[in-house]
């Protein structure tokens, strides 16, 4: 029996019958004409993505359309046209090709697509004999072309637009930061195509939804610390150029001084770390900056000692023992006003708290020894002046032994400190002439008041704030406290002029200066 072998068209057929029937589209089509479309691609500006078998392609931008053809030789004309759902063909054109058992490729341009062809619609590609003879081979592919106005991902972004920035038309947040690419582009005029346009190591949308802070800033409170550093590291605020409100910008406090940008008092001591580097020159990171056993902030607001000197008043004893040990006062050398320093009474034994206990009383001289002794000593004085007057009468008065011993005794005076502003101070006994008595009372330490009344007689009753601080050598904040005390009590009036601070005895204060309001 003879065996007739089926055509090759006829199996082709049954082939392409099968796949059909099972589901599965192939991925070349072949006519029953032996012709193949082994492809179909798609290049240009306009193509803007693939995705599961769907091209995405642009209306307003020039597409290239190319399909490879195989076949046995012959003349075909390949044709191709797009379907949409809604029936509407159109033909994108036809061309003839020649092939010599070989494969060629077939490219069609579509510089824009008509305004009815977008959507999601059919790419129909078909393969005829030249003759018009027989079935065509016919591909299909489908395709979405996306018009200038419209917005594919629906992020307020036209797709023109998102061509022009380089976003996905695809993607609604291109760079994944949290923001649309829209309100990227609309609002907050940040890259979308940049997780941190700034880069300061939060994303976009981090900034915009949770911080508050600026997106196009990298330190958005100019505080000297990045957004990110703030939030990521410090813990601070990046909207607010001093998170603890301690007078110290936070990157100040981090990079300068040291102290916690979260903690106004970092040391504990009672003092904003903003008072201690700006106003007092204290250690804002050590609790007791002269190490005399008070805090800073007790020397300031409880003894009005200066908290850089251990030794405020300069008695040889210590703030801190001044007063938690002895009750004496840390602002004044002599406490109970006896002539004699603290730290010298202390060490002589005596109670630096009680005049009464004076130095003399520890070595024994009573109180009535003590006044025959000062009135033997005023009589010989006064008979040391009797017998002056009588030689002046004898002619002794002229004799070159007076004038040596004259001289000799105004050289004494001026060795014990005896000057014409002490006498006239009351310092020094009055009418004793050549008098080698000793006043304790020039030797007694000045209180501050006393320096500073010292300096103003210098300088006429005027002087500037300034000196005083250069020459008594005390810190900016004692001087300020020294002078307002004096000032409240009315003993010196503070003037302003310009920037300097001037202060001046009431009665040399220039009567240009003086307050209108004040009865003179």
């Amino acid at each position: 029996m003879t065996v007739q072998r089926p055509s090759r068209s006829r199996c082709i057929l049954l082939v392409a019958l099968l796949l059909v029937a099972s589901g599965v589209e192939p991925a070349v089509a072949i006519a029953a004409n032996g012709v193949e479309i082994r492809g179909i691609e798609h290049s240009g500006p306009g193509v803007v993505a693939t995705e599961e078998d769907r091209t995405y392609l642009t209306a307003w931008e020039r597409t290239q359309i190319s399909a490879v053809i195989a076949g046995t030789n012959g003349s075909y004309n390949v044709c191709m046209r797009v379907e949409g759902t809604d029936g509407l063909t159109t033909n994108l054109g036809c061309q003839q090709i020649q092939l010599m058992g070989d494969e060629t490729s077939v490219t069609f341009t579509v510089e824009q697509w008509p305004t009815n062809e977008t959507g999601q619609r059919q790419l129909v590609v078909e393969v005829y004999d030249a003759s018009q003879n027989g079935t065509p081979t016919t591909v299909s592919t489908p395709i979405t072309v996306l018009p200038a106005e419209g917005d594919a991902d629906g992020d307020g972004l036209g797709n023109q637009r998102e061509q022009e920035f380089g976003t996905s038309l695809r993607q609604a947040d291109t760079d994944g930061d949290g923001l649309s690419d829209g309100k990227e582009v609309n609002q907050h005029d940040t890259n979308p195509t940049e997780r941190d346009t700034d880069g300061d190591g939060l994303s976009d949308g981090v900034e915009v939804k949770e911080i508050g802070s600026n997106p196009n800033a990298v330190d958005t409170d100019d505080d000297g610390l990045s957004d990110g550093k703030e939030v990521t590291t410090y813990g601070t605020n990046a909207t607010k150029t001093d998170t603890d409100g301690d007078g110290l910008a936070d990157g100040a406090e981090v990079r300068t001084h040291e102290t916690d940008p979260q903690s106004a008092d970092t040391d504990d001591d009672g003092l904003a770390d903003g008072q201690e580097v700006n106003i007092h020159e204290t250690n804002p990171t050590g609790a007791d900056t002269d190490g005399d056993g008070l805090t800073d902030g007790e020397e300031v607001s409880n003894y009005e000692t200066n908290p850089t000197e251990s030794d405020t008043d300069g008695d040889g004893l210590s703030d801190g023992k001044e007063v938690n040990e002895y009750g004496t006062d840390p602002t004044n050398p002599d406490t109970d006003g006896d002539g004699i320093g603290d730290g010298t009474e202390l060490e002589e034994g005596t109670d630096p708290t009680d005049a009464q206990n004076s130095a003399s009383d520890s070595v024994g001289v009573s109180a009535e020894p003590r006044m025959m002794l000062t009135g033997a000593v005023v009589g010989s004085i006064v008979l040391f002046g009797v017998a002056i007057f009588a030689g002046s009468r004898l002619g002794w008065w002229n004799s070159p032994s007076r004038l040596l011993k004259a001289r000799t005794g105004t050289e004494v005076g001026r060795s014990n400190g005896v000057t014409a502003k002490n006498r006239e101070a009351g310092s020094a006994t009055s009418g004793a002439v050549g008098s080698t008595s000793t006043s304790t009372a020039d030797d007694r330490p000045l209180s501050d008041e006393a320096h500073v009344f010292e300096l103003l007689d210098e300088h006429d009753g005027q002087l500037r704030q300034s000196v005083v601080v250069n020459q008594t050598g005390w810190s900016k904040s004692k001087v300020s406290r020294v002078l307002s005390r004096m000032a409240d009590d009315g003993s010196i009036e503070k003037i302003s002029i310009g920037r300097e601070n001037i202060i001046a005895r009431p009665e040399s204060v220039p009567e240009n200066a003086k307050s209108p309001f004040k009865k003179r």
